[in-house]
């Protein structure tokens, strides 16, 4: 029960990120060389991935089940902001900056994950910098594409309220 960390061959690994968008930009090549920074992980359905305001810089790619993301109101009232399916990431925003978890993520299904460490990639820039500014583009248009979406979100709302 809980988070268990998987033993997978660089194969393995490999595989796994193919499968996902992404290795999409990639190479086999660089597929491999990403899949060797990475960590595979099993995550049991119910268990807190991480909790808001823990200090944790790691993002996971989503390889099977389902990721709810929620963020605790003042008060005792939780809300559900994003549900993360296959392919899909979560953590970006703690690996780029080192703050502390703007939310909790929580299985909300069985869950397979492929987890990258600030400290990983770190060593990914030093042996290949130029797959990982390449790596760090796709996770800044991430952000980017999450951050329009809640500007419009807001947007509505707004003129919902209006």
């Amino acid at each position: 029960m809980g988070i268990n960390k998987l033993v997978c061959s660089d194969d393995d690994l490999a595989n796994k990120l193919e499968l996902t968008h992404w290795a999409r930009d990639f190479s086999w090549d660089k597929v491999c060389l990403i899949s060797q920074y990475l960590d595979a992980y099993s995550v049991t359905c119910g268990t807190v991935i991480f909790d808001e305001d823990t200090e944790d810089s790691t993002m996971s790619i989503v390889i099977k089940g389902k990721v709810d993301i929620l963020k605790q109101e003042s008060g005792s009232r939780t809300n559900l902001i994003a549900s993360i399916y296959h392919s899909q990431s979560f953590g970006e925003m703690s690996l780029i900056d080192g703050e502390a978890r703007s939310a909790k993520a929580v299985a909300a299904t069985d869950v397979e994950l492929l987890s990258l460490s600030k400290d990983n990639l770190l060593k990914l820039r030093d042996r290949d910098p130029e797959l990982a500014f390449d790596l760090l583009m796709m996770i800044s248009q991430t952000i980017s594409q999450r951050l329009r979406r809640t500007s419009g979100n807001l947007v509505a709302q707004i003129n919902k309220n209006i």
